[in-house]
């Protein structure tokens, strides 16, 4: 599995109140959120690039592809 590691959160696309959700988490934290995804190609746990985000239902839902396989990942962050 590839960990990512951003200093900053370079190429994520999250709408405003994504992004505001997004930045109130510890950066310590958001990296390990982005480096626990569950991917059911590879039925694996592994982290997920290309982050896009929004706001659903009053949850932070994100969605990328998985850095192994390049299949579409997701999690939801309450």
């Amino acid at each position: 599995m590839r960990t990512i590691v951003w200093e900053k959160d370079e190429g994520m696309k999250l709408t405003p109140k994504a992004k505001k959700i997004w930045e109130s988490i510890p950066a310590d934290q958001r990296l390990k959120i982005l480096n626990n995804v569950w991917c059911v190609n590879c039925m694996k746990t592994t982290s997920m690039g290309k982050a896009e985000g929004k706001v659903d239902g009053g949850m932070l839902s994100l969605t990328g592809i998985c850095t192994r396989c390049g299949g579409v990942v997701a999690r939801v962050v309450e």
